[in-house]
Protein backbone atom coordinates (compact mmCIF):
# COMPACT_ATOMS: atom_id res chain seq x y z
CA UNK A 1 0.00 0.00 0.00
CA UNK A 2 1.63 3.59 -1.11
CA UNK A 3 0.97 6.57 0.80
CA UNK A 4 -2.20 7.73 -1.22
CA UNK A 5 -4.13 4.33 -1.28
CA UNK A 6 -3.51 4.59 2.28
CA UNK A 7 -6.22 7.12 2.78
CA UNK A 8 -7.78 6.84 -1.09
CA UNK A 9 -10.88 4.53 -1.73
CA UNK A 10 -13.18 3.51 -4.07
CA UNK A 11 -15.63 5.51 -2.40
CA UNK A 12 -13.63 8.83 -2.85
CA UNK A 13 -13.56 8.67 -6.30
CA UNK A 14 -15.79 10.79 -7.74
CA UNK A 15 -16.27 10.91 -11.68
CA UNK A 16 -18.81 13.62 -13.45
CA UNK A 17 -18.39 16.30 -10.77
CA UNK A 18 -20.31 19.27 -11.66
CA UNK A 19 -18.15 22.06 -11.25
CA UNK A 20 -18.13 25.72 -13.10
CA UNK A 21 -14.79 27.54 -12.00
CA UNK A 22 -12.73 26.79 -8.77
CA UNK A 23 -14.85 28.28 -6.25
CA UNK A 24 -17.85 26.32 -7.58
CA UNK A 25 -15.22 23.40 -7.41
CA UNK A 26 -14.52 23.78 -4.04
CA UNK A 27 -18.39 23.86 -2.61
CA UNK A 28 -19.22 20.64 -4.51
CA UNK A 29 -16.08 18.89 -2.81
CA UNK A 30 -16.74 20.45 0.66
CA UNK A 31 -20.43 19.05 0.40
CA UNK A 32 -19.25 15.39 -1.07
CA UNK A 33 -16.57 15.55 2.02
CA UNK A 34 -18.56 16.92 4.67
CA UNK A 35 -21.62 14.49 3.99
CA UNK A 36 -18.96 11.44 3.84
CA UNK A 37 -17.12 12.21 6.72
CA UNK A 38 -19.48 14.06 8.89
CA UNK A 39 -18.12 17.12 8.88
CA UNK A 40 -18.84 21.10 8.68
CA UNK A 41 -19.04 21.78 4.93
CA UNK A 42 -18.88 25.44 5.27
CA UNK A 43 -14.81 25.18 7.28
CA UNK A 44 -13.94 22.94 4.44
CA UNK A 45 -15.39 25.14 1.33
CA UNK A 46 -13.46 27.91 3.70
CA UNK A 47 -10.26 26.07 3.52
CA UNK A 48 -9.99 24.96 0.27
CA UNK A 49 -11.01 28.61 -1.15
CA UNK A 50 -8.77 30.53 1.19
CA UNK A 51 -6.08 28.51 0.09
CA UNK A 52 -6.83 29.06 -3.83
CA UNK A 53 -7.18 32.31 -2.92
CA UNK A 54 -3.08 32.49 -2.11
CA UNK A 55 -2.09 30.79 -5.41
CA UNK A 56 -3.70 27.92 -7.63
CA UNK A 57 -3.26 24.43 -6.77
CA UNK A 58 -3.24 23.87 -10.67
CA UNK A 59 -0.20 21.72 -11.83
CA UNK A 60 -0.67 21.82 -15.55
CA UNK A 61 -1.67 19.29 -18.17
CA UNK A 62 -5.27 19.31 -16.68
CA UNK A 63 -4.26 18.60 -13.13
CA UNK A 64 -5.00 20.64 -9.68
CA UNK A 65 -4.14 19.36 -6.19
CA UNK A 66 -6.46 21.40 -4.05
CA UNK A 67 -5.16 20.93 -0.36
CA UNK A 68 -5.63 22.47 2.79
CA UNK A 69 -5.77 22.27 6.77
CA UNK A 70 -8.92 20.98 8.59
CA UNK A 71 -9.58 21.46 12.39
CA UNK A 72 -10.98 18.69 14.30
CA UNK A 73 -9.81 16.08 11.77
CA UNK A 74 -7.85 13.19 12.81
CA UNK A 75 -6.20 11.65 9.85
CA UNK A 76 -5.86 12.84 6.24
CA UNK A 77 -9.41 12.82 3.84
CA UNK A 78 -8.11 12.21 0.13
CA UNK A 79 -10.65 12.41 -2.82
CA UNK A 80 -9.90 11.83 -6.33
CA UNK A 81 -12.46 14.10 -8.49
CA UNK A 82 -13.28 14.49 -12.02
CA UNK A 83 -14.93 16.97 -13.39
CA UNK A 84 -17.84 16.67 -16.55
CA UNK A 85 -15.79 19.60 -18.39
CA UNK A 86 -12.77 20.78 -17.77
CA UNK A 87 -13.08 24.38 -15.61
CA UNK A 88 -10.32 27.14 -15.91
CA UNK A 89 -8.38 27.09 -12.73
CA UNK A 90 -5.41 29.02 -13.09
CA UNK A 91 -2.64 26.78 -13.99
CA UNK A 92 0.88 27.74 -14.81
CA UNK A 93 0.12 26.28 -18.33
CA UNK A 94 -3.37 28.33 -18.39
CA UNK A 95 -5.32 24.72 -19.54
CA UNK A 96 -8.27 24.36 -17.90
CA UNK A 97 -8.55 21.28 -15.54
CA UNK A 98 -10.61 18.20 -14.92
CA UNK A 99 -8.73 16.00 -12.46
CA UNK A 100 -8.78 17.10 -8.61
CA UNK A 101 -6.77 15.08 -6.16
CA UNK A 102 -7.84 16.71 -3.08
CA UNK A 103 -6.08 16.54 0.03
CA UNK A 104 -7.72 17.10 3.69
CA UNK A 105 -5.52 17.04 6.77
CA UNK A 106 -5.54 17.91 10.35
CA UNK A 107 -4.23 21.27 11.64
CA UNK A 108 -0.79 19.93 12.86
CA UNK A 109 0.04 16.75 10.34
CA UNK A 110 3.02 18.43 8.59
CA UNK A 111 4.71 15.20 7.78
CA UNK A 112 1.24 13.19 6.47
CA UNK A 113 0.55 16.59 4.02
CA UNK A 114 3.93 16.71 2.61
CA UNK A 115 4.30 12.88 1.85
CA UNK A 116 1.14 12.58 0.17
CA UNK A 117 1.10 15.66 -1.76
CA UNK A 118 5.36 14.55 -2.88
CA UNK A 119 3.68 11.33 -3.98
CA UNK A 120 0.33 12.66 -5.53
CA UNK A 121 3.00 15.53 -7.25
CA UNK A 122 5.10 12.51 -8.06
CA UNK A 123 2.24 10.45 -10.07
CA UNK A 124 1.22 13.38 -12.13
CA UNK A 125 4.42 14.17 -12.90
CA UNK A 126 3.93 10.12 -14.60
CA UNK A 127 3.08 11.11 -18.42
CA UNK A 128 1.82 7.15 -18.56
CA UNK A 129 -0.17 7.74 -15.08
CA UNK A 130 -1.83 10.59 -16.28
CA UNK A 131 -2.83 9.05 -19.70
CA UNK A 132 -3.71 5.95 -17.73
CA UNK A 133 -6.14 7.80 -15.48
CA UNK A 134 -7.42 10.40 -18.63
CA UNK A 135 -9.04 7.39 -19.57
CA UNK A 136 -10.06 5.31 -16.96
CA UNK A 137 -14.02 5.45 -16.18
CA UNK A 138 -14.77 3.45 -13.29
CA UNK A 139 -13.73 4.37 -9.82
CA UNK A 140 -12.82 1.26 -8.43
CA UNK A 141 -10.26 1.02 -11.24
CA UNK A 142 -8.78 4.50 -10.70
CA UNK A 143 -8.33 4.00 -7.07
CA UNK A 144 -6.53 0.36 -8.14
CA UNK A 145 -4.29 3.16 -10.43
CA UNK A 146 -3.40 4.65 -8.02
CA UNK A 147 -2.58 1.94 -6.09
CA UNK A 148 -0.44 0.10 -8.60
CA UNK A 149 1.68 3.05 -9.27
CA UNK A 150 4.96 1.68 -8.57
CA UNK A 151 6.92 5.04 -8.16
CA UNK A 152 7.59 5.06 -4.22
CA UNK A 153 10.24 3.50 -2.67
CA UNK A 154 9.87 0.64 0.00
CA UNK A 155 9.51 3.46 2.44
CA UNK A 156 6.86 5.29 1.40
CA UNK A 157 8.42 8.12 0.20
CA UNK A 158 9.06 9.51 -3.39
CA UNK A 159 12.13 8.58 -5.13
CA UNK A 160 12.37 11.35 -7.24
CA UNK A 161 10.25 14.54 -7.35
CA UNK A 162 10.19 16.16 -10.70
CA UNK A 163 8.38 19.46 -11.62
CA UNK A 164 5.59 19.09 -14.13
Amino acid sequence: MNTVTKWLTRDSVVLGLKATDAKHLCGEVAKFVAHRQNLDENVIFRALWRREQCGSTGLGHGIAIPHARIPGISDPVVLFARTRDPIPFDSPDRQPVSAFFVILVPEHANEDHLRILATVSEMFSDKKFRRQLEVETDAAAIQRLFGNWAGESDLGAPKRLRVI
